[in-house]
């Protein structure tokens, strides 16, 4: 069984992971570990969890903060700025 270079997208699973996934000789698998390390980029892992805090802090300040300071008038009951009491 030969591994292909690590450069390779799809990386066989070489004799020693296949003992210990217990993975018979003629089965052709693929190592997922290998195949997520040669191709995670650290730069989009952290636009994407960059962007998730964005999106998180932003439905806060819309969802809690504005209804607080905002005055609708009268008539219209805002249970964040009474004490939930209408």
């Amino acid at each position: 069984l030969t591994t292909a270079s690590p450069s390779s997208c799809l990386d066989m699973i070489d004799r020693k992971r296949r003992e210990e996934l217990g993975l018979p000789d003629d089965a052709d698998e693929y190592d997922l570990g290998v195949a997520l390390a040669t191709n995670t980029d650290d730069g989009i892992s952290k636009i994407v969890a960059g962007s998730f805090i964005a999106v998180m802090v932003i439905l806060l300040v819309v969802g809690l903060v504005i209804p607080s300071i905002t005055d609708y008038g009268d008539g219209v009951c805002s249970p964040i700025q009474n004490g939930g009491r209408c």
